[in-house]
């Protein structure tokens, strides 16, 4: 039985994963046929793949892909998902549950598309691989990065994370890494050339690899490069390098940055460093937590050890799920905050030691919503990250 229109959701057992396939196929019928033929009719298919910075890869590629005459269709998942054609934006309508099988739907209304680029929604090796493989068929796939995110369905470590995308692969497709670390860019490499892949990989300068997303602009000219598209000039680079440090937003009681957004620990850490450069800034960090993304917890409970024992942090504030547990298994200070606390009077008690707020974990809450609205209600302004005199030159061309 065919498996190509399976929803996006875990199954435990056979018979599970069975009958999901029977609901699928069955909501789908007729469409395969006509969906393969849409597809062949797009000149370029893209897929951005990887943990973070998928949304801006995707939103950027339309950009310039728009501005240059093509007819382009992108979609971006995530919290509030949309598509783009020829730069009109609309909101995907999605149930509770989340269906691989809308990347069909949402193709439908694109007729005509000369470029697709699509946000890989998978948060599995085999939902990844299905919309790689059935839903876009691409040309090139953009796989961004490997970070610690989505550990309880693609893996426990970047090791395993980087082994479910690289088998998500299709065979003989072009692959761009923006993955830097030599270890894992080695398993990719030969994870990637099993599949007869053809692979090119982005090189920042040794001046913006620390920076929060270069992979990420970098990566961009790589992708066109890849459909024979000429790259963006240096000064259009520049520019979206810029557009992805970090400021910190200033309240009456002092700095704040909210990295909830980011839930990677290796992306969190970048942003902190391009925050304070190389001061020796003591933060006060307030890690959300989710019962449902336990190895994201575990992966940030590591992380603020290292910041505490390197001196970076004194204690950590907690808000969410598993809040006790968190704090039990903690080798550092805990401060727990119950969900109830009015936003003001978090912001009141995480300013207390005069040390600038840094909020990281999860965002998808209710507090953390409310939070982040009383942090904008309060914001009078913005501080830029630390930037060194010879990157503000760079950025400044």
């Amino acid at each position: 039985m065919s498996q190509k229109w399976l929803p996006d959701i875990g199954v435990d057992t056979t018979g599970e994963l069975l009958e999901l396939t029977k609901i699928s196929v069955m909501n789908a019928i007729g469409a395969g046929p006509a969906h393969r033929r849409r597809l062949d009719s797009i000149d370029s298919r893209i897929v951005v793949s990887g943990v973070r910075g998928k949304s801006s890869a995707t939103q950027w590629l339309h950009d310039v892909f728009h501005r240059r005459g093509n007819d382009t269709f992108a979609k971006i998942t995530g919290d509030e998902p949309f598509t783009l054609h020829n730069g009109k934006k609309r909101k995907i309508t999605r149930s509770e549950q989340v269906r691989l099988y809308e990347n069909e739907r949402e193709l439908r209304r694109a007729s005509g598309a000369d470029v697709a680029i699509i946000e890989n929604q998978g948060i599995r090796q085999y939902t990844t691989r299905l919309v790689n493989e059935s839903f876009i068929s691409p040309d090139v796939i953009f796989l961004i990065n490997v970070r610690e995110d989505h550990m309880d369905t693609m893996g426990g470590n970047r090791t395993a994370i980087a082994r479910s995308l690289s088998r998500a692969v299709p065979a003989n497709t072009t692959v761009v890494v923006g993955e830097s670390n030599p270890t894992l860019r080695s398993y990719l490499t030969a994870e990637l050339k099993r599949r007869n892949a053809t692979v090119k990989y982005v090189e920042p300068p040794e001046w913006a690899v620390e920076y929060p997303g270069s992979e990420v602009v970098f990566g961009i000219n790589e992708v066109l490069k890849a459909v024979d598209e000429p790259p963006l000039p240096t000064a259009q680079v520049d520019q979206k390098l810029s557009m992805m440090m970090p400021e910190w937003r200033v309240l009456p009681s002092g700095r704040i940055y909210d990295a909830a957004a980011v839930n990677d620990v290796q992306s969190t850490e970048i942003v902190r460093r391009a925050l304070i450069g190389n001061s020796d800034t003591v933060i006060e960090p307030l890690v959300n937590l989710r019962s449902d993304r336990r190895g994201r917890t575990a992966s940030f409970r590591r992380y603020l050890s290292s910041l505490v024992a390197d001196g970076h942090a004194e204690r950590v504030h907690t808000l969410g799920d598993d809040q006790h547990v968190f704090a039990n298994t903690a080798d550092f200070r805990v401060q727990k905050h119950d969900d109830t606390t009015p936003p003001s009077t978090l912001l009141e008690e995480l300013f207390s030691t005069g040390n600038p707020v840094f909020l990281m974990g999860n965002t998808v809450t209710d507090t953390m919503r409310a939070l982040q609205r009383e942090i904008k209600s309060q914001t009078t302004g913005r501080i830029p990250a630390a930037l060194t005199q010879r990157d503000k030159e760079v950025l400044q061309r």
